[in-house]
């Protein structure tokens, strides 16, 4: 065997290698939380540094915790959920994390789709006003303001109520700058606003009210 042939063959073996069950990027649960049915819950969480915690589910099991000092205030913490298993955004400095929920109730969400979460928003961003549109698809498009926020919203994904999102902020600030996944909903909890957006970025949380 040639040169050539050995290293055609040893980059099919790396390739295969590749292949196996160690190409999950995900990284490693740095939460257990308690597993939990489809749907939408308020209440509270002990084990944690904040315990107001708002939690969405799918049909799968995997959604998201948001913590906040109280549950009316901005989340600062998101436990990504699959399961039993967790990952805490930011990561707490005291390694694992272990969730156990207290006093929950269902809380009823207004289902979002294209006839009404279509149109102009404004959120406040470092105190600044930022402008977008969320499209009849889903799609959201920067306005006029410095800073930019594009995505997603995703109607089809849903989480106890909560739609699936994917936002991108460019422009605002190292506080806000980046790419974030979680979920945007409404509900009476966050009237006056139309929507709450709320989602993280692997190592920060971004919440923000928007409104019309």
């Amino acid at each position: 065997m040639n040169n050539s042939m050995k290293a055609a063959l040893l980059a099919v073996v790396a390739g295969l290698a590749g292949c196996n069950g160690s190409t999950n990027n995900e990284p490693p649960p740095t939460s257990s939380v308690p597993v939990l049915a489809e749907g939408a819950l308020q209440g509270y969480a002990d084990g944690d540094t904040v315990s107001g915690a708002s939690i969405y589910t799918n049909k799968d099991g995997k959604g998201y915790v948001l913590l906040s000092a109280d549950g009316d205030g901005a989340a600062t913490v998101i436990h990504v959920v699959d399961g039993s298993k967790g990952r805490r955004v930011p990561v707490a400095g005291s390694g694992m994390v272990t969730l156990a929920y207290d006093r929950t109730q269902a809380v009823a969400l207004n289902a979002l789709s294209a006839a009404n979460a279509a149109g102009s928003y404004q959120v406040l961003i470092g105190g600044k006003p930022v402008l977008f549109t969320v499209a009849a698809d889903g799609a959201i498009s920067a306005g006029g303001s410095d800073c930019k926020l594009s995505g997603k919203v995703d109607f089809t994904a849903t989480y106890g109520g909560a739609a699936a999102l994917t936002l991108t902020a460019s422009g605002c600030g190292s506080s806000a700058e980046g790419s974030y996944k979680g979920l945007a909903l409404a509900s009476a909890d966050t009237a006056p606003a139309a929507l709450q957006l709320v989602g993280e970025n692997g190592s920060a949380v971004l919440d923000l009210l928007a409104y019309r």
